[in-house]
């Protein structure tokens, strides 16, 4: 789940910062979710679904297909 997202952050040429500003939240919490340090709350992976126009089931790889 971790590397989809860090993926899709790339891809979209969003930095770590920039995430957790849109997300309110530090950007070492943030650091820390993207690494599998922490548990990531459904309410920020449903944030980061909307954000990148994905569904919550490919980030958490229960779908093979982005949308």
């Amino acid at each position: 789940m971790y590397k989809r997202i860090r993926t899709l952050r790339k891809r979209e040429h969003f930095t770590q910062l920039e995430m957790a500003q849109l997300l309110q939240i530090s950007r070492r919490t943030y650091a820390n979710y993207e690494r599998g340090v922490h548990a990531m709350p459904a309410e920020v992976l449903v944030m980061i679904a909307d954000q990148f126009g994905t569904s919550l089931d490919y980030l958490t790889g229960r779908s093979v297909t982005e949308h």
